[in-house]
């Protein structure tokens, strides 16, 4: 019993590092405007986007964060149940990953977060060292953090204007990591950010996507924020490696996870299969 404890135990810091912000050390900046964008997903065969999420990028004068609010709150969901069982009245816990994952959703009482249903990664922009990291997770709590660098991006910018989510656009292209992307910013947020990994433009970036049209990215709101948000960066539980790394793991990712407590008995479980997985970055 001692031994599902222990197991228990490193179950739930690992998961609850990665849903949940804490205070104190790891504030890194304020953000006081926050912008939300559409981010859709296209395959190749299909004429329309298989799913679109919300996202947000918070802005602060050193860093930015961009992330998906409703996936935080869902692997949240299974943080909380994790961290607010009392260990004393846990009769067993059982663990089922890889080939023997299982499903778990059949049952009352079941919290989950499915890999396909939001984003999980975490993107943080800073520009006093012209760098980012990037924080996801892949299976059963287990987070990845690697850096990357803001000088990557050679930015062309065009003549073409246009108006996007009422703001007068300015267009730009730019080939990144295998893909080719056209841009729209707009110099009346003078921001340089945008959405995901991007930033480098005279302005914000209001919409992007790549020219095969598998990725975009689209403003959708505004907001100046009246109370300014924290932005966290907890780094301790995670593993760091290379970007290279991190994308062979993520092509392993398994399809999610979920938790069921009843009468005692804890069940932790992988949900059966494996997340599609389209690479934005091809090189």
């Amino acid at each position: 019993m001692k031994q599902l404890l222990a197991i228990f135990c490193i179950c739930t810091l690992s998961i609850c590092s990665a849903a949940q912000e804490k205070p104190g050390k790891n504030i890194i900046d304020q953000a006081s405007l926050r912008c939300y964008y559409a981010f859709s997903k296209k395959k190749p065969t299909d004429l329309k986007p298989y799913r679109v999420d919300t996202m947000v990028l918070d802005i602060g004068s050193e860093l930015s964060r961009f992330y998906d609010p409703a996936r935080l709150g869902r692997d949240s969901l299974i943080a909380a149940k994790m961290k607010n069982t009392d260990a004393s009245i846990i009769k067993s816990i059982s663990i089922f990953k890889g080939e023997n994952s299982k499903d778990l959703s059949g049952m009352v009482g079941t919290v989950s977060s499915n890999s396909a249903e939001g984003e999980s990664v975490q993107v943080f922009k800073s520009k006093k060292s012209n760098q980012l990291k990037v924080l996801d997770y892949v299976g059963m709590g287990q987070r990845f953090l690697y850096l990357d660098s803001l000088d990557k991006m050679s930015w062309k910018v065009l003549p073409d204007t246009a108006t996007i989510a009422s703001y007068p656009c300015q267009k730009a292209s730019l080939n990144f990591r295998g893909r080719d992307y056209i841009a729209w910013f707009t110099t009346e947020v003078p921001v340089n950010d945008g959405p995901w990994k991007f930033s480098g433009l005279p302005g914000l970036i209001v919409k992007i996507e790549d020219t095969e049209a598998l990725f975009s990215f689209q403003l959708v709101g505004l907001k100046q924020l009246s109370t300014p948000q924290l932005i966290q960066l907890e780094e301790k539980s995670s593993l760091k490696c290379t970007r290279a790394e991190f994308e062979k793991q993520k092509l392993k990712q398994g399809a999610g996870m979920q938790v069921n407590f009843n009468a005692g008995d804890m069940i932790i479980a992988e949900i059966p299969g494996q997340v599609d997985y389209t690479p934005i970055e091809i090189e």
